[in-house]
């Protein structure tokens, strides 16, 4: 069983993702020892200068982490972050470059938006020379696509989501942007089986404790 796959098997079963924008390569190490035991998956997001380092520190000093790779914008970007050892590439689009670069060292690809379900499944049968239904028996990991944004103050369109299910039969949908505690409960009532992912879970940064309090009432709503 390859990365993508425990951290997949993971996501499905706990079905929550922390969103990190590190400041520190110590905020990665931190976050990721707090949340891990708790069978959180971690996302350091590439939107800091400490990102790819903490990457690197994370999985030096834990060999066997499952971390994600967040906001993943260019090919270059992937292949460093593969290159450091994540399980998982996360992008807040669909960018086809990104997508090949995973499918080829065979890294689960998670593309982000609001439109681009079917596309990027396209894409990632045709890279692995298969059809449809080998895709999903064979790669589950690359079954899987990120509504973004999922709710913004004024509208939700996690709606979205049934669409892309009854085309794309089983399709894992992970949801983030604008979710928080407030309207958790409801965005999992809409989809029992879907994945979420917030960066209020990693906002205590700073104090371990009250972090690991804050993602345990996440964990709470997801599983009741």
């Amino acid at each position: 069983m390859n990365k993508s796959e425990q951290i997949f098997r993971i996501l499905q079963k706990n079905r929550l993702i922390a969103f990190l924008a590190a400041k520190s390569v110590e905020d990665c190490i931190i976050a990721y020892e707090t949340l891990s035991p708790l069978g959180i998956i971690l996302e350091i997001a590439f939107r800091t200068q400490a990102a790819l380092e903490g990457i690197r520190a994370t999985l030096k000093k834990y060999p066997d982490a499952l971390i994600m790779a967040g906001t993943v914008m260019t090919p270059n970007q992937a292949e460093s972050a593969i290159e450091a050892g994540v399980s998982g590439i996360i992008s807040a689009d669909y960018i086809p470059d990104v997508v090949d670069v995973c499918v080829r060292a065979d890294i689960m690809a998670v593309p982000g938006g609001l439109s681009d379900a079917g596309k990027q499944l396209v894409q990632k049968a045709h890279l692995y020379g298969c059809d449809f239904q080998a895709l999903k028996d064979r790669y589950p990991y690359q079954w899987v696509y990120k509504l973004f944004p999922a709710t913004t103050a004024d509208l939700k369109f996690i709606s979205l989501s049934r669409a892309y299910k009854a085309a794309y039969k089983g399709l894992q949908m992970v949801y983030t942007g604008g979710i928080s505690l407030t309207n958790l409960h409801e965005l999992v009532q809409y989809d029992p089986e879907g994945i979420f992912c917030g960066s209020a879970v990693t906002k205590s940064i700073d104090s371990p404790e009250k972090m690991k309090e804050e993602a345990q009432k996440w964990l709470e709503i997801i599983h009741q």
